[in-house]
């Protein structure tokens, strides 16, 4: 009897500890925000690259432009973007400066970066360990999630990330004017490594610098 009463005890012990550890990890995730679980995919998200197809609409749901592009990201602060013809248009971010280049009137121009991506939700894309975050709020339905600027002044409003799969497969913009940029991805390639010297700019032959940097 004395024996039963013991395993009884011990099985109960065991329960209890059980129980109290599946508590916790539920307390641990329902404790978990819509900003953790979105810096949680971020933070993995070391290098991107893929081809785009980008709509612009505006207010009114007007097409106002439809382009093919290329985009390279790699942590922290690194983005290399880059618009087909007739669109032609180069953005490239080397964690300094943002340099723009226009080949259409052959002209360059650079802005701090920092000034650039001032609450602008793009910067939790190449820098999601940053303080950032305060400055944005989110909210996230299964595998989208959606940004806003806290700040009435940004120059971007609200970013929507699309995650299939744990891949980033489009992302769409909101500005200032209510333009909406839809961008959707092809050819992915994440986390694969990306050449640092896709970031590195040099001024074209021929080609005017308009320096804008502070």
């Amino acid at each position: 009897m004395i024996g039963i009463q013991h395993a009884t005890l011990g099985f109960m012990k065991k329960a209890t500890f059980l129980l109290f550890a599946a508590s916790a990890v539920f307390s641990v995730q329902a404790q978990q925000t819509d900003e953790d679980k979105l810096k949680a995919r971020l933070v993995t998200l070391n290098n991107f690259s893929a081809t785009f197809s980008q709509k612009v609409t505006d207010a009114n749901h007007e097409v106002l432009q439809e382009a093919t592009g290329v985009i390279k990201l790699k942590q922290p602060n690194k983005l290399y973007w880059e618009l087909d013809p007739p669109n032609e248009n180069i953005l490239i971010a080397d964690g300094t400066t943002l340099w723009n280049i226009d080949p259409f009137v052959e002209q360059v121009t650079a802005i701090s970066q920092n000034q650039a991506v001032a609450n602008n939700p793009l910067i939790l894309l190449t820098q999601p360990n940053s303080d950032a975050w305060a400055d944005f709020s989110v909210s996230h339905n299964k595998d989208t999630f959606r940004i806003d600027a806290k700040d009435p002044d940004s120059a971007v409003h609200s970013l929507v990330l699309v995650f299939k799969n744990e891949q980033l497969n489009s992302m769409s913009m909101q500005d200032s004017q209510q333009q909406i940029s839809d961008l959707y991805f092809d050819n992915i390639r994440q986390n694969k490594t990306i050449d640092d010297e896709v970031f590195t700019f040099s001024l074209p032959e021929g080609y005017d610098l308009d320096d804008q940097r502070n």
